[in-house]
């Protein structure tokens, strides 16, 4: 058989456009209700090269990747262990989505890699290559996020984030996004996933098996989207704690969709007050939502007018904060 081609991989990020803690399990994990929208920049490149020896040898452009704990090669490892195809492979990682900006890169590498492998599998062992199933399962066995990448859309996500349910063709239409410009805004700031969730567990008083106030009674429903009047959702009002500004919020009227929230704001916010304040800039400059992403750090805007988005944006790199510009 003969040896792979070396290739590159891409594997792009994602943004929540909307992230909801709705309790905490007994293990201590947080269920979730979020909608997960995949975008092709800022994107990492996995370069795979064959190599002599069985296995995979890992390298990356950033030095405080460790080389022997990182997605990327508990990917190779599970796949692996599942299948029993171990094809002798260099990975070079070369990093372009930030870390501790809440876009899932190190997700998105694992997942590339699974379906490369995956292909790779069928190619060269056919009998041993998973389905597709099977490539989920070990996806999930990586991280929360990774099923996602294996994915071509958006997504809802619920449970700790396993739980799938893909977006039909035009609901991002029905939630008033079509035509729409997003901004991503990736400040040079980190912030931990973890911190975050503790820092939300003291915010809420809230330990393991219970349900946080906040998330209790008709209100930890999923949010009330445009277009699907089957779930309950809470009311802007009582969402406005979550938004920088009020009367910001009260001139856009995509801002004062319930589901446009994020639980994470209030903490991330407080310990990290640039995050606020580059929120706050963006609302100014005309968006018609602004969210973090995720636990943060990067923040989206969502803005009518393309001349607006690319000015924003080029106003965000003069200001030494990585910017991207993408057409939804």
């Amino acid at each position: 058989m003969p040896a792979p081609a070396s290739v590159t991989l891409r594997a792009g990020c994602k943004v929540n456009l909307y992230l909801r803690i709705t309790g905490v399990r007994p293990d201590g994990y947080h269920e979730l209700d979020t909608l997960f929208l995949p975008l092709p920049e800022p994107c990492d490149l996995l370069h795979v090269t064959p190599h002599a020896d069985d296995g995979i040898a890992f390298t990356c452009t950033e030095p405080d990747v460790d080389p022997a704990r990182n997605t990327v090669v508990t990917a190779y490892e599970r796949f692996a262990a599942a299948t029993g195809f171990r094809p002798g492979l260099a990975v070079h990682l070369e990093k372009h989505i930030p870390h501790g900006a809440g876009l899932g890169g190190g997700s998105a590498d694992a997942a590339v890699l699974l379906r490369h492998l995956a292909a790779l599998c069928a190619q060269q062992s056919p009998g041993a290559a998973p389905t597709p199933a099977a490539l989920r399962a070990m996806a999930a066995g990586v991280g929360a996020d990774v099923p996602f990448f294996l994915m071509d859309g958006p997504a809802r996500a619920s449970g700790i984030g396993e739980v799938l349910t893909p977006l039909a063709t035009g609901e991002l239409a029905d939630l008033g996004l079509a035509g729409l410009h997003l901004v991503l805004a990736c400040p040079p700031v980190r912030v931990s996933t973890p911190w975050a969730y503790r820092a939300w567990d003291a915010a809420n008083a809230c330990v393991p098996g219970t349900m946080p106030e906040s998330a209790s009674g008709p209100a930890s429903a999923s949010p009330a989207l445009p277009g699907n009047g089957s779930m309950a959702g809470q009311s802007a009002k009582s969402l406005r704690p979550c938004l920088t500004s009020e009367s910001l919020e009260d001139r856009n009227p995509l801002s004062r969709g319930p589901w446009l929230t994020n639980s994470f704001e209030p903490v991330v916010f407080q310990a990290h007050a640039t995050l606020r304040r580059t929120k706050e800039f963006l609302l100014r400059r005309g968006a018609c939502a602004a969210l973090v992403s995720g636990s943060g750090a990067s923040l989206f805007a969502l803005f009518r007018k393309h001349g607006t988005a690319r000015d924003v944006a080029e106003a965000l790199r003069n200001d030494n904060i990585a910017a991207f510009l993408h057409a939804l």
